[in-house]
């Protein structure tokens, strides 16, 4: 055999090209079959914590207690944010937030916590009447025009929350 480096040079160049391709393709079909040859598993189900339907910002349209409209004093906003499985909003005067749960079309909202601002009398009554509808949800309904519907029961009364959703307009 001939020993100068220029021979081997050759040789190594001419072989290692077609033996590399030849061992990356036989591990490409390797990997192949194992693959499939691996038992197949089975992806566990995404669980969405709570209602996608819920999701977003709404605003209060309308209070109604025991089928009678509740006038709505016209100071301050009263929101209701759902986002996962936190509840959140602005009560006219105070910020609110807690949790909730859904099952179809159920609605479940705990004990709601909220800041501890004072604003007039007539502020501070119809926010207490909305945070305790909101906490006496039971369930809830959403209609072709993006209106949501929240059936509430408490130890006082019984009534309806409806709200327009805030959607957040693109700036153009």
């Amino acid at each position: 055999m001939n020993d100068s480096p220029l021979f081997h040079c050759r040789f190594s160049q001419h072989l290692t090209r077609p033996i590399l391709a030849l061992i990356v393709g036989l591990s490409g079909i390797s990997v192949a079959n194992m693959a499939s040859a691996l038992p197949v598993l089975e992806q566990p189900p995404l669980l969405m914590a709570q209602s996608t339907a819920l999701a977003g910002n709404w605003r209060l349209a309308n209070m109604t207690e025991d089928p009678t409209p509740t006038p709505m004093v016209p100071a301050g906003e009263l929101t209701v944010e759902f986002a996962g499985d936190r509840i959140s909003g602005s009560g006219g005067c105070n910020r609110f937030t807690g949790s909730f749960d859904t099952e179809g079309n159920q609605l479940q909202v705990s004990p709601l916590a909220s800041t501890f601002k004072a604003c007039e009398q007539s502020i501070m009554d119809q926010e207490t009447r909305y945070l305790t509808a909101l906490q006496g949800a039971q369930r809830y309904e959403l209609d072709d025009q993006g209106q949501l519907t929240i059936f509430y029961q408490t130890d006082q009364t019984s009534g309806v929350l409806r709200f327009t959703n805030q959607t957040v307009r693109g700036m153009w």
